[in-house]
């Protein structure tokens, strides 16, 4: 995890002085480990959504999200459900 950035800002070949970016933290884009550190951070939603049972069966099979790289589709039953009040996050 990256915590503390100092960034610097590069305009018409100038740079600015470094300075912090104050409540980001997370994963680098395009960092090696990245990929990684979102599959570990990103499966206690997973696995909160299987104890909920909020979302679908589909062919006997629970379909709580689904999910390509870092872009995660949450799934429920109806267009009325309160997702946020229903999944223990």
């Amino acid at each position: 995890m990256y915590v503390s950035h100092r960034m610097r800002v590069q305009w018409n070949g100038v740079w600015s002085d470094a300075f912090n970016m104050l409540g980001l933290n997370g994963v680098k884009q395009g960092g090696i480990v990245s990929p990684i550190m979102f599959c570990i951070y990103i499966d206690d939603l997973f696995c909160s959504l299987v104890k909920s049972e909020v979302g679908c069966f589909i062919c006997n099979f629970f379909v709580g999200a689904v999910a390509y790289a870092d872009d995660i589709v949450l799934v429920v039953r109806s267009a009325t459900t309160d997702l946020w009040s229903t999944v223990p996050l």
